[in-house]
């Protein structure tokens, strides 16, 4: 079986600490890119970490959304079922909601609820 996106999303995370680059990332090396394709794929949502996504949202939901935007309520309300109704990067860090690791798994979880 192949490796679910939220695992994938989570390791990377962990080891480069960007949200939205880790959700991006987890999702290509799920769908089979190598991880020179998947990590300059990912590269195209850097900018997106630490609440600078459209409208404040966290990075690792924005990513997710753009990664399958004809899906995008079903994404956002599986996330805020795991992050306490929160969906902006402002509501969830400081307040301590949910960790950021926690953030992209859910994202990852997100995506791959899709593909059941």
């Amino acid at each position: 079986m192949a490796e679910k996106i939220s695992e994938i999303s989570k390791v990377y995370h962990k080891e480069h600490g960007n949200c939205a680059v880790s959700v991006t990332y987890g999702y290509w090396r799920a769908q089979g890119k190598s991880e020179a394709e998947a990590l300059e794929l990912a590269m195209a949502v850097k900018q997106f970490s630490g609440g600078r996504a459209p409208e404040g949202t966290c990075g690792a939901l924005h990513a997710a959304k753009l990664l399958a935007p004809a899906q995008s309520d079903a994404i956002v309300e599986f996330f805020k079922n795991g992050a306490k109704g929160c969906t902006l990067c402002s509501e969830i860090r400081p307040n301590g909601v949910i960790p950021c690791n926690r953030c992209v798994e859910l994202a990852g979880e997100a995506l791959d609820s899709l593909n059941k």
